[in-house]
């Protein structure tokens, strides 16, 4: 097995094991706008990290 098949091998296993932790949402447009602005301000406008504090926030209260 070649060098470029190992590495696509183990790159499949790494997707394989990160799809139970995808998940995708359609917005409508003043809920994005919102996110947007949220993650401009907050988190350099990295929208994933903002949408990982609301989330951790709702869920642990804080």
């Amino acid at each position: 097995m070649s060098d470029d098949d190992k590495k696509r091998e183990q790159q499949a296993k790494a997707d394989a094991n990160r799809r139970s932790q995808h998940f995708q949402v359609r917005l409508d447009k003043q809920l994005a706008k919102q996110l947007q602005h949220y993650a401009d301000q907050r988190h350099n406008g990295i929208i994933n990290s903002a949408l990982m504090t609301i989330i951790s926030k709702f869920f642990n209260g804080k």
